[in-house]
């Protein structure tokens, strides 16, 4: 990838600006100069906030599109966005949302309670006119919404299945971001590339495979970020991203190799920051797939994983070995209920075990899906890939390592063809539904939308994870978790394998930066400074 001075891009990009603004020069050297470029490892793949579940996508869609609630920068407490105020009834089942006056979405149309309902129902009613294609996140997180209602102008009405005590911090989530439906009727499934939000950003330009380019939304309701453009820049290789930002040619660069951050943190021009850990690795068994409908099997693979090796070599350090699927710092974690260990003998004779069974063939070879594309909980997935086949053989399973990128990888293991997969999660809320339920039950295993990719169906933990949504006391939540959590080490569908810590490396020339709970920037929040 070519990363040849970017400030040349971002003045290509101001001369075919959506608004139609001329190129001039003078406008294009004050372009330049404020725009802010983010260096990152891939592009996004849709830009309609219903459609993807990738890191990229999801951290423009937070710049350009809004929710009716948010979290707090750097916290996990809900403040309003788009609504101002909101109640439930005593049922729990109703909740109503008092929204916003005086906001406009980037195309001039106006926000109110029919913007509300549109954005909802073109993802919950089948017979909507834009209901086309996949709308990746409605069926794991929010089947629960029964109908969406417009009560009054600057007021809508939800209605749910049942009492759901992670509803709150579900509508925090990018994949409701209320989208214009004037946008949506205007570009059809072109809205994916030409999206429409009330966000402090709008999309100027999009050169797939390439950049990004944001320019700050005049007309928008709060206050204005105080950089004028942002760009986000495809760099494929890690090292050129350091290379990118030492230079100048980016502020900003995430997915820094692990044994490179050393460097950062000693740069006397960049800063490093690392916020607190919200993701997990794991390797993923299909448990619809002979040999790994065998919990004996299951467990053999967990004992013989050697995650130290991993943690010191593939995240450098930067890691630390993963006992359950919640991370230690998300509420609702049980300490201790599934300690790591590695007992390749005690592996070898469950094996065993299940050879003489006749439930696992020793001379077959069985693949191993991993991306190719650097994640933040995966930094270095070939790496991570290669101790795992290396362990795996050593107790007389054979893998075939299929790499492929990002998107491809998502496709084929959400269809359940691999036999085992390198994956990984970070959380998109406060909430450790976000983690249990949507990982591990029954319910998010359909082919093709399934974010269950160990298609692991289990009734107990399925029901225990729907008393938990179903009451609003943490200290009854928690106990709930930890029973499933118990449950998972004895069912093994996964071998959880390290919690990242995520590293972003920025320009000393940049000030303000806050980082969310999903591992993302508050690019509004950034200003340039003169060190």
């Amino acid at each position: 990838m070519r990363i040849a001075l970017v400030v040349g891009l971002v003045a290509l990009a101001a001369g075919c600006d959506f608004d139609g603004l001329g190129p001039g020069r003078e406008r294009d050297r004050e372009r330049e100069r404020a725009a802010v470029v983010v260096g990152r490892p891939s592009d996004a793949i849709s830009l309609d906030p219903a459609r993807p579940t990738d890191n990229e996508s999801a951290e423009v869609l937070e710049q350009v599109f809004e929710t009716l609630v948010r979290y707090h920068p750097g916290t996990t407490n809900v403040e309003p966005a788009l609504a101002t105020s909101w109640e439930s009834d005593d049922s729990g089942l109703e909740w109503t949302f008092h929204l916003r006056e005086g906001v406009r979405f980037h195309d001039g149309s106006g926000f109110d309670a029919d913007a509300v309902v549109f954005s909802f129902e073109r993802q919950r009613d089948p017979t909507h006119r834009y209901h086309t294609g996949r709308f990746n996140y409605w069926e794991n997180n929010f089947r629960n919404i029964l109908k969406v209602e417009k009560v009054d102008e600057f007021t809508v009405r939800f209605r749910i299945a049942s009492r759901y005590a992670p509803f709150l911090a579900n509508m925090t989530m990018f994949p409701v971001s209320i989208v214009s439906p004037r946008g949506v009727a205007r570009w059809g499934d072109a809205f994916a590339e030409r999206p429409v939000g009330t966000g402090p950003f709008l999309v100027e330009r999009w050169d797939r495979g390439e950049r990004i380019v944001l320019g700050r939304f005049p007309g928008y309701w709060g206050p204005q970020a105080s950089i004028e453009r942002l760009v986000f820049e495809v760099v494929p290789d890690a090292r050129q991203r350091l290379i990118a930002l030492e230079s100048g040619a980016i502020d900003l660069a995430v997915a820094i190799l692990p044994e490179e951050l050393q460097f950062v943190d000693l740069h006397p021009g960049l800063t490093l920051y690392r916020p607190p850990t919200n993701n997990v690795s794991y390797l993923a068994m299909n448990c619809l797939r002979p040999p790994f409908d065998d919990v004996r099997v299951r467990r053999a693979v967990n004992l013989a994983i050697n995650k130290s090796p991993i943690v010191r070599l593939a995240f450098q350090g930067l890691a630390i070995p993963a006992e359950s699927p919640l991370p230690p710092t998300q509420w609702g974690h049980a300490a201790g209920v599934g300690a790591s260990r590695y007992a390749p003998n005690e592996a070898r004779a469950l094996l065993a075990a299940a050879v003489a069974a006749k439930r696992i063939a020793l001379d077959k070879t069985y693949t191993l899906y991993v991306p190719s594309t650097p994640r933040p909980y995966l930094p270095n997935p070939e790496g991570v890939a290669r101790v795992i086949q290396t362990n795996l053989s050593a107790i007389g399973i054979r893998t075939r390592v299929v790499m492929q990128p990002f998107e491809a990888h998502n496709v084929d293991t959400e269809h359940g063809r691999h036999d085992l997969a390198l994956a990984g999660w970070v959380g998109d809320n406060g909430d450790p539904d976000n983690y249990l339920y949507l990982l591990f039950d029954k319910d998010n295993t359909v082919p093709g939308l399934a974010r269950n990719i160990a298609f692991y169906r289990d009734d107990t933990v399925s029901e225990l994870l729907r008393k938990a949504q179903a009451v609003e006391d943490r200290g009854a939540r928690e106990a709930l978790y930890a029973d499933v959590q118990q449950r998972l080490v004895e069912d093994a569908p996964w071998v959880p394998l390290a919690h990242s810590q995520v590293a972003i490396a920025a320009s000393d020339g940049l000030d303000g930066i806050v980082v969310n709970a999903s591992g993302h920037v508050v690019y509004t929040g950034l200003t340039r400074v003169t060190r």
